[in-house]
């Protein structure tokens, strides 16, 4: 009976802090997860510049955070961004380059299809394809 009388309120307890945990659950609808670019072209000439086949680039995104990486580099960094979206655009905020945390300016990014000013356009988003436009550049991603 005394364990029985414990139970009751320690699967309360247990509840109520379920309840109220933090939610870190996907807050970006279709845009989070992980994307492997597949195409980058230029606006102006409409050259294609990269596809999957010539260079490894992957976004990852999850709460307010972008990861751009693009694998096959002899060593092992990449950039993580803050972020903020509205309805049809997506603006970077502040940039760190890994491993070692450095703060770096928005520009920096342009080894992953960024332009200067950290804004890209969605012009498509599915829980399965992406395409985003910005000044210079259209890229394409598939979800993975």
């Amino acid at each position: 009976m005394f364990l029985f009388s414990l139970a009751l309120p320690l699967a309360f307890v247990s509840m109520l802090c379920t309840i109220t945990a933090c939610d870190k659950l996907d807050e970006n609808g279709d845009f989070d997860g992980n994307w492997q670019m597949t195409e980058w072209r230029d606006n102006a000439t409409q050259a294609v510049l990269a596809t999957k086949y010539t260079h490894r680039i992957y976004y990852a995104v999850k709460l307010n955070i972008l990861q751009m990486r693009e694998y096959g580099k002899p060593y092992d960094t990449w950039h993580l961004a803050y972020f903020h979206c509205s309805d049809d655009s997506l603006y970077i905020d502040k940039v760190f380059h890994r491993p070692f945390d450095i703060e770096e300016p928005v520009d920096s990014l342009a080894i992953y299809g960024c332009a200067p000013e950290g804004r890209y356009a969605f012009v498509k988003l599915t829980k399965d394809d992406m395409i985003l436009r910005n000044s210079l550049y259209t890229l394409t991603f598939r979800k993975y």
